[in-house]
């Protein structure tokens, strides 16, 4: 037999295993010097953790600790204090950035403006292009749409009452089975 796993060992100790693998260990424990000293070491654990008192959560220990972490309200003085510090750790990022660059002021404030345009016109083309994708869709579903409907009226006057009902159930059925067979591959997935 093989040295014991850790899990062994501990279901060993807890007596969670058959009596043959309980006596295939004992025999291997009485062999393997390794595994007699890791499971004595365990025992000693196993003892101790049981030997201690019962730890008793103290009366509203969990509302003082959510208390503590969750707090009422932040005051507005608060607020403004934070913002305050907020914007001068920017203007003091802003002055540093201008003393490493060894540009003027003047540059860097130009610098920065045509960036921030920049940014705004890419933001602005790509906002117009999405615009104008969603605007193509629209029109190209409503051209599939009225094809589709023009498609069925023609039907109409093609085929006879009876057989039309008949496509219609047939599709309903194919569409029912269609999304039974789409489900079920998708919970496929979740049972594995």
């Amino acid at each position: 037999m093989n040295c014991l796993r850790i899990d062994q060992v501990y279901l060993f100790l807890e007596g969670e295993l058959s009596p043959k693998e309980n006596r295939s260990i004992e025999g291997h424990i009485s062999s393997c010097e390794k595994c007699h000293k890791a499971v004595e070491e365990r025992k000693l654990l196993v003892e101790a953790s049981q030997s201690l008192p019962v730890w008793e959560i103290p009366q509203g220990f969990t509302q003082n600790v959510l208390a503590q972490i969750f707090q009422k309200r932040i005051a507005l003085r608060d607020w403004i204090i934070t913002a305050s510090i907020g914007l001068s750790s920017a203007v003091l990022a802003f002055f540093v950035v201008h003393l490493l660059s060894g540009q003027n002021l003047a540059d860097l404030f130009i610098n920065l403006n045509r960036t921030v345009l920049s940014l705004f016109q890419n933001i602005v083309v790509v906002l117009f292009k999405a615009v104008k994708l969603i605007s193509v869709g629209i029109q190209v579903i409503l051209k599939i749409v009225s094809l589709i409907i023009k498609g069925f009226a023609s039907i109409t006057t093609i085929l006879s009452l009876e057989l039309q009902i008949g496509l219609i159930v047939l599709t309903i059925v194919f569409t029912a089975l269609l999304l039974f067979g789409a489900k079920r591959k998708l919970l496929a997935g979740e049972k594995a």
